[in-house]
């Protein structure tokens, strides 16, 4: 039996005015018969199914823009590459310590050490030689090993620091000196087609994983002693300034590089013989840890090219609104506050992050990783142990997360709060690699730069030069606002079902007001209403006149 108006509960007849007033597509079919069976149900079901998938998508939306509000844009226009610097280039052998030198400074140790009171360190100088090897773990590769326990690494310690007055030695200075001269190995090179000096144009520097040369180098000395920094000052300020301007051939560098004798070579860990380049902004620290650049394995006996292609990045003044989280870099003063100097870089960054995580974990910082004169605890021979330890915190990783221990996984995530710069220049390379055709004239070559070069000792040349003419520019623009955000909204809604925000209103409305007032109405009626009243809406609205005229005759 159908159920009679006047007998329809109210909260259905709410629904019925609902779905008969309401601004939403798709609500009205609900109201209708269909001679199709579940067609209703069918119909609800798409429209739920629309419902949850829209608000799905705008979830979505609101959780990017939350992460990053700020949308990258390319710029049009084409920047012309003499407005980039052009990096420095770092030339390292894989002899990290030369033989040669490395027995005459055992010598000196050893005469020093039998003409004092000191424990005998080694038997011969050739022990002695074999010893100092020890200095070339400070660059801490993840594959080395312990060479000599913690009494053997005291004694030596002593005796250094007797050969040097008890005034404190230098790891990265003693390394310095073990290490084959830029003379030696990059021998020649042509800068805008013309011959220079290479000795004046390359500063033999310390870097974190070796002593390489450095070409166009801008960074100021890291020595501990002020006149060691003061001189490597000096001689950086004496090196002639190189300005690149375009791809012509003749605005490349080209060096020719030469490998030390194969008798020269020590027993330090390598894992090959090729020469390495490190390619770093000019103001860095090379360090081959954090580099974006990586490092570049120049085999003996070829000839490589790099094309360095650079693209300019700036971000808009509306950018500084967004936190540095958010919008995931630095501006130069944020950067500057950061470090609390006024040079910032990502690489700079990490690099004073590995300094403090060191400096956590032993209480003073591997010489050849710290790149700057600050005032640190240097780690001594006898800090080595303990430095070898970090390294395999620092280093270490495991594919199984939960089964790194508490230590590991605070190493790996201390650093999150360095950033790239807002506002630079980022630079990418490739490698064009051809042989250096081998001669075996006792002569050598006979024309080119290799001219009169033989091949006794292993040959390489590198050549330098921007890749093309013009950059690209991208900007950084503050586009996704609240506004933007709410126009998507908009459209999904619309787009879907005719939905807006009136629509959020009128569903509110319903379920607040009405609703509310529907309750209030059943919990005060105590006895059943007359007849009279059964078709009288709540809220005392309007009867149609129909209905009136039937309360009447019934009465």
């Amino acid at each position: 039996m159908p159920l009679r108006v006047d007998d329809e509960p109210q909260y259905r007849r709410l629904f019925r005015e609902f779905l008969r007033q309401s601004y939403i597509n798709g609500l009205h079919p609900l109201l209708y018969r269909s001679p199709v069976r579940y067609a209703k149900t069918l119909w609800l079901a798409l429209l739920t199914a629309i419902v949850i998938y829209t608000h799905i998508v705008i979830v979505n939306l609101t959780q990017e823009y939350l992460v990053q509000p700020t949308e990258i844009h390319l710029a049009p226009d084409l920047v012309h590459v003499a407005n980039s610097p052009f990096p420095a280039v770092g030339v390292c052998t894989a002899n990290k310590i030369s033989r040669r030198l490395l027995r005459d400074y055992a010598v000196k140790l050893y005469h020093h050490q039998s003409n004092s009171t000191l424990q005998a360190v080694a038997l011969n100088v050739d022990d002695m030689a074999d010893r100092l090897l020890v200095l070339a773990q400070f660059y801490l590769n993840p594959f080395e090993t312990d060479r000599w326990n913690a009494t053997e690494l005291e004694l030596l310690h002593r005796l250094l620091s007797s050969y040097y007055n008890n005034v404190g030695y230098s790891v990265r200075d003693i390394l310095r000196r073990l290490s084959p001269d830029c003379g030696e190995l990059v021998i020649r090179g042509i800068v805008f087609g013309l011959p220079v000096n290479t000795s004046q144009m390359f500063l033999k520097r310390p870097t974190s994983s070796n002593v390489c040369c450095i070409f166009n180098y801008r960074r100021t000395s890291y020595s501990r002693f002020a006149d060691q920094r003061a001189k490597d000052d000096a001689e950086m300020k004496a090196v002639p300034k190189v300005v690149f301007e375009s791809n012509s051939i003749l605005n490349s560098v080209q060096f020719v590089l030469q490998d030390t004798p194969a008798d020269d070579f020590t027993n330090t860990l390598r894992t090959n013989n090729a020469f390495q380049l490190t390619i770093f902004p000019q103001e860095d620290y090379a360090t081959v840890q954090s580099t974006s650049l990586g490092e570049i394995l120049v085999d003996h006996n070829t000839i490589v090219e790099i094309p360095i292609q650079p693209m300019f990045f700036s971000s808009s003044e509306e950018v500084r609104s967004v936190p540095p989280q958010k919008r995931r870099c630095y501006y130069p003063e944020e950067g500057s506050r950061l470090l609390n100097q006024s040079y910032y870089s990502l690489d700079e960054c990490l690099l004073l992050c590995r300094i403090k995580s060191m400096m956590d974990h032993c209480g003073c910082v591997s010489p050849p990783m710290v790149g700057s004169s600050i005032n640190l605890a240097y780690c001594m021979l006898p800090d080595l142990p303990c430095l070898l330890r970090w390294k395999s915190i620092w280093y270490g990783y495991n594919e199984f997360s939960y089964l790194q221990n508490k230590e590991e996984q605070v190493a790996q995530r201390q650093c999150e709060h360095c950033l790239p710069t807002c506002n630079g220049v980022s630079l990418s390379i490739t490698t064009n690699v051809a042989p250096l055709r081998l001669t075996y004239n006792s002569t050598g070559y006979f024309t080119g730069l290799l001219k009169g070069l033989t091949n006794e000792r292993p040959l390489a040349i590198i050549k330098l030069f921007f890749k093309l003419r013009f950059a690209q520019a991208t900007k950084s623009q503050l586009v996704s606002t609240w506004v933007v955000l709410l126009n998507r909204f908009g459209g999904i809604l619309s787009l879907m079902y005719g939905f807006s925000i009136v629509s959020y209103i009128e569903i509110l409305y319903y379920l607040t007001g009405k609703w509310f007032v529907y309750i209030c109405r059943s919990l005060k009626e105590t006895k059943p209403r007359k007849r009279s009243r059964a078709y009288s809406l709540y809220w005392h609205e309007l009867m149609p006149k129909g209905l009136k005229i039937m309360s009447r005759i019934r009465n």
